[in-house]
């Protein structure tokens, strides 16, 4: 075969491939767009929705497991609104109302579709099962938890929560599980006074964190402050009533009593003492064996980091001078 006729007919070659790549896509297009054919398609996952839960909620009920159920749902009908359909506008219905106590349910799943020209011919499940329980509150105190440690000598003072106590709604089986409530607060190196919010920690046996979505509270979030002290050892300076003034000429403080304390304030006002003293001795605050309970007269502002009350010893000067 000769040159140009091998060409000719190359070139035949690609433009009879070319039309029918072309008349493939018109068919194509005339097929999808035009004809629409009906194609069958699977939804997976749709999340159910419960419906009449305020009937529930009126004959005091809730759902233990309401908020865990999916479904796969097969359509079929023209492929251009079946490929249309998504998650977002195919809904999964379940009627709840017909609950009237607590125990387990079998209910039939409903499918609502965006386009009427659509049918469902399939489900998984197309049943489901569900948990009724007794709707249940419990009312519990706020506890404040410090978490980490303050820089050097600082350490933590009075923790209050804002409210004090909240309320704590859900399933029955759940809320009589709840032993403490409290919010957690982050101390570490920290030199002055924390004031913020913070959300709700609940707690059961063994102080294992619950965490449920069906729990509903009062208060979402708990407003908290915690006063971050100075610390700082100080001696306790004794004051004897007029009356005790030969107790204090014939004893002094044995050498394993108490002499010290440890105090916290504001900084300003701990950096300024050395001393704490003691309210006024009398002689009806010493017993027969020597010892005396004393009361710490302490400045306002400034508290001991346990007991403003210490019992102290005392020995006779004589002896303790051997």
């Amino acid at each position: 075969m000769k040159k140009d006729e091998m060409k000719k007919k190359f070139s035949g070659d690609i433009g009879l491939k070319i039309f029918s790549v072309v008349i493939s896509i018109c068919l194509w297009f005339y097929v999808v767009q035009v004809q629409d054919p009906d194609i069958s398609r699977t939804i997976k996952n749709v999340p159910v929705v419960f419906t009449q839960t305020n009937m529930l909620e009126d004959k005091n009920l809730i759902l233990l497991n309401g908020e865990e159920h999916t479904v796969d749902v097969e359509i079929r009908g023209p492929r251009k609104n079946v490929m249309s359909v998504n998650k977002k506008n195919l809904n999964v219905l379940v009627d709840v109302g017909s609950i009237e106590k607590t125990g387990q349910y079998s209910l039939v799943t409903k499918i609502v579709l965006p386009y009427a020209n659509i049918e469902v011919v399939g489900k998984n499940p197309a049943t489901l099962q569900v948990t009724a329980d007794t709707l249940a509150t419990v009312t519990k105190p706020v506890t404040v938890i410090d978490e980490g440690t303050p820089k050097g000598d600082y350490v933590i003072g009075k923790k209050t929560a804002t409210p004090e106590e909240i309320s704590i709604q859900g399933p029955k089986t759940i809320v009589d599980g709840i032993q403490s409530v409290a919010i957690k607060v982050d101390v570490s190196n920290q030199t002055a006074d924390i004031t913020d919010k913070s959300n709700i920690v609940v707690y059961g046996a063994g102080d294992q964190e619950i965490k449920s979505s069906l729990l509903s509270f009062s208060e979402e979030e708990i407003d908290f402050h915690i006063e971050v002290l100075k610390s700082k050892t100080v001696d306790i300076e004794l004051v004897f009533a007029e009356g005790a003034k030969s107790f204090e000429r014939d004893y002094v403080l044995d050498n394993n009593s108490v002499k010290s304390v440890q105090i916290a304030g504001v900084q300003t006002l701990i950096d300024n003492m050395n001393k704490v003293k003691t309210k006024a001795i009398t002689m009806q605050d010493i017993g027969e064996n020597g010892e005396v309970t004393v009361t710490l007269d302490m400045p306002e502002g400034v508290r001991t980091l346990g007991s403003e009350t210490f019992t102290l010893r005392f020995a006779r000067r004589a002896q303790a001078e051997e």
